[in-house]
């Protein structure tokens, strides 16, 4: 499912770039099986093998090289320009998106070329041109295909630093659990999904998104979504966290107030709670979207100005808990 689009945001370039990344997986996944499967019946090493124009054409797919840059790499590249380019300056995000649509775009001018020209110079005997063409992929393929992964890796890296400044954006906490499961699905830096995506822009993971999510929720007087998403955070608060990853102390604190906001949540009509201050109020750009992407932001402040602790121990010893 994808949301219906009024202007850029956030979630647009999430579900955009991650589809576009997923789509590029499954292309290099199989010329590098290709690859390998040639260099396994010729018994050479892969940098020693040397095909002709019809096995290499078969590398690589023309048509879906296309659909991607067309469809989910172009939205990326649109959204990205909106989101960070302005008075000539943007973000490492957004030059590394255009570096894999031009290098995209090459890679598939090279395939057609040997797919075409190649073969039409061999049928014409014209074996110094064929050659040249052969030489020129067989340089080039290798180069652009894992060149294009590398590319898609780092862009992924400052999307996840920009989300981590932004990461109580209401658009993107709500459209996590509406829309996450689908979004970073087979995504392999992410190989339990929205729960591996949450962990590395949330200093507490999904427990911390899922309260600042509820929270959110109950704003807006969803105050369903809300109590779903807030015991999921109840419950992701009490496992253990990854090596390395999280604060035990501090989810010990964050399962606290996520019982006592749930309580708060269940003791209010959806009414109440969209006059209750559950978050930090922000000016938006475009359609909903976190303002002044590139604008400097601490990325320690865990929760801390949204503490509600006083505040919800009122609500929780009042007759509503």
């Amino acid at each position: 499912m994808r949301r219906r689009i009024l202007a850029a945001s956030f979630w647009d370039l999430i579900d955009a770039f991650f589809e576009a990344q997923r789509e590029y997986d499954e292309t290099h996944y199989l010329y590098e099986l290709r690859v390998l499967t040639h260099a396994e019946e010729q018994g050479v090493d892969r940098e020693w093998l040397r095909l002709e124009a019809a096995e290499v054409s078969k590398l690589l797919d023309f048509t879906k090289l296309g659909g991607l840059r067309n469809g989910a790499l172009y939205r990326t590249k649109e959204i990205s320009h909106s989101l960070f380019r302005s008075q000539g300056t943007t973000h490492r995000f957004d030059r590394y998106i255009s570096e894999v649509f031009h290098d995209l775009s090459i890679l598939r001018e090279e395939q057609y070329k040997v797919s075409t020209f190649a073969e039409e110079y061999r049928r014409a005997n014209d074996l110094a041109r064929y050659e040249s063409i052969l030489d020129e992929v067989h340089e080039d393929f290798p180069r652009r295909v894992h060149g294009i992964r590398t590319l898609f890796a780092k862009a992924q890296a400052e999307l996840e630093g920009i989300l981590r400044a932004y990461r109580r954006d209401p658009l993107y906490l709500r459209s996590l659990y509406l829309f996450g499961e689908e979004t970073f699905r087979n995504i392999d830096a992410y190989p339990q999904g929205r729960t591996s995506h949450c962990w590395q822009v949330f200093p507490l993971g999904p427990a911390e998104a899922s309260l600042l999510a509820a929270r959110s929720f109950a704003q807006g007087g969803f105050k369903e979504q809300a109590l779903h998403v807030i015991t999921n955070a109840i419950k992701e608060a009490q496992r253990e966290p990854p090596y390395g990853l999280g604060d035990k102390d501090k989810l010990v604190e964050l399962h606290q107030d996520a019982l006592a906001l749930k309580r708060m949540i269940e003791g209010k009509t959806s009414v109440e709670l969209t006059k209750l201050k559950l978050v930090e109020q922000s000016p938006r750009r475009g359609d909903d979207s976190a303002p002044d992407i590139g604008a400097d932001r601490r990325d320690d402040d865990v929760l801390a100005h949204e503490d509600l602790s006083d505040e919800l121990t009122s609500w929780v010893g009042s007759p509503l808990g």
